[in-house]
């Protein structure tokens, strides 16, 4: 694995809008001109939070200057410096159908039951010690997390709208930033994971998903003809062409039928 750095994790995919790859998930840095106010999206692992730190530092901000944290979904990987972030007096907000997932009222995550016998496989086990070692297993929750709220959302840098898509957990929200032409889509599209051996626009497989049979409609509620950049929570960010509708169909988007999620290919 090539080691983390912030110089490489970091990329200004459109001025002012920095996505930022951590080791295993990603986050999201949207700031305005004239002020150094900005809007961060997810905040990876537990282990990530000095990455995190060092990358609002790399595009010269602090958490002094976040003007509000927005979850895609409470998973670990991308709540874990969330409860960090909200005791230094950032509001924090997802969707009202995932803040139960938040405070961990409930959990909607797989887990390494779930996995059964394919945590023997080879991708699989590197990923779930690397979720282990990187805090995957600790107390995440958030209890100050507040529900989504479109006023406070248009005030922000990015004036992102909220795209709830539900598939992944029940209250996951995408957030796009028409003006833009991108979107942060958490988990109901990735570029890449360390269980794949693909990178490119695909899907989790079915496990990792609290509705599987509708995950592929989740994500087509983010097909708005405005868009151009995708941002995933895990994986590098990708381009549509532009002018074409976006394809999140079986062409557009791989399904995960690698093994051990699927066939075993020779």
């Amino acid at each position: 694995m090539v080691k983390w750095t912030v110089g490489r994790a970091v990329t200004e995919v459109l001025p002012g809008v920095f996505f930022v790859e951590g080791p295993a998930a990603n986050w999201v840095i949207l700031t305005e001109p004239d002020s150094r106010r900005f809007t961060l999206i997810d905040t990876g692992y537990p282990g990530d939070r000095d990455r995190l730190l060092m990358s609002l530092a790399h595009v010269g901000r602090t958490l002094d200057d976040c003007a509000a944290l927005l979850i895609t979904h409470g998973h670990s990987d991308h709540i874990g410096s969330a409860a960090v972030v909200a005791a230094h007096g950032v509001p924090v907000y997802a969707h009202a159908l995932e803040l139960a997932n938040i405070r961990r009222e409930i959990t909607e995550q797989i887990t390494v039951k779930d996995l059964g016998w394919r945590v023997l496989a080879p991708r699989v086990l590197v990923w779930v010690a690397h979720a282990v070692a990187a805090g995957g297993l600790g107390n995440v929750a958030v209890q100050t997390v507040q529900p989504l709220d479109g006023a406070v959302l248009a005030s922000l840098p990015g004036r992102l709208e909220a795209i709830h898509t539900g598939g992944h957990t029940t209250g996951h929200t995408a957030y796009l930033c028409r003006d833009a032409g991108l979107v942060v889509c958490g988990d109901v599209l990735i570029g890449g994971h360390a269980i794949s051996p693909w990178v490119g626009p695909q899907l989790l497989p079915a496990p990792f998903h609290v509705d599987p049979a509708g995950i592929r409609e989740a994500a087509a509620k983010m097909g708005t003809p405005e868009l151009i950049w995708l941002l995933p929570g895990h994986g590098p960010a990708w381009t549509l062409p532009q002018g074409q509708p976006a394809d999140f169909s079986d062409q557009g988007v791989r399904s995960a039928d690698y093994w051990p999620f699927g066939r075993r290919r020779s």
